[in-house]
């Protein structure tokens, strides 16, 4: 094997195994997400302390993964399209990392809520329903991301909207009651920043879709229509 070929090779190798972190990362960061929901849905306090403990450990993987990012632009020098594949995973840590932050946030206020009659059984079903979309979203995107599929990442950012409405409808309720229970503003506050925080983690979701659109075409969408984006990715 001459050099060149080793080089190629281990940079090969380099690009795969920053693919296999953000897969390792968005699987902590999920199970992140579905704890923190538990915690809030069951309360069950303990999973609340993991949450708020495991936090450190994503921040850990977004610091080592820009790292290996920067690293790697700097000794290999890659083509566009590597050099997209590298940017593009970059931004995915930092979304993974904010959907991570999201978590922590539901853990923090679900002691809380948990205590307060305002969080009645219709407010903790749609809150566990909305999570649950939004760690499948989660999914999708890494899974759409690993094999290459702009069609999954479009899917992705069609359910991303349809959770929107979902947590607009929850959100006005909220609203509602803050209204007609003034002496509850504090722990409503709290659901509305739990609904805000799932919402949330939906978008980060839908982002790292868009991002794969733009390592594969190489077309930043995040401003475009969902009608511009499925003409971008699909019909090429």
């Amino acid at each position: 094997m001459n050099m060149t070929e080793h080089t190629l090779k281990q940079y090969d190798a380099d690009l795969a195994a920053l693919r296999s972190r953000i897969v390792e990362m968005a699987g902590l960061v999920e199970d992140q997400l579905r704890m923190a929901t538990e915690a809030l849905t069951q309360g069950r306090s303990r999973l609340a302390e993991t949450v708020i403990a495991n936090d450190a450990r994503v921040n850990e993987f977004e610091s080592e993964i820009d790292d290996d990012c920067a690293h790697l632009i700097a000794r290999r020098q890659p083509t566009a399209s590597d050099l997209r594949m590298v940017l593009g995973i970059s931004k995915m840590v930092t979304d993974l990392e904010r959907i991570g932050d999201k978590a922590r946030k539901i853990a923090r206020l679900s002691g809380a809520i948990r205590m307060s009659a305002m969080a009645d059984a219709a407010w903790l079903d749609q809150s566990q329903r909305a999570s649950d979309e939004a760690r499948s979203l989660l999914r999708q995107a890494i899974g759409a991301f690993v094999r290459g599929e702009l069609d999954v990442a479009v899917d992705v950012l069609r359910s991303a909207r349809k959770i929107a409405q979902l947590t607009a409808a929850t959100t006005a309720d909220i609203v509602r009651k803050i209204a007609a229970n003034p002496g509850e503003v504090a722990v409503l506050l709290d659901m509305l920043a739990v609904t805000k925080a799932i919402d949330r983690a939906a978008d980060h979701a839908a982002n790292i879709a868009e991002h794969l659109i733009y390592i594969v075409q190489g077309t930043d969408v995040r401003h475009a229509t969902l009608d511009q984006i499925e003409r971008e990715a699909l019909q090429r």
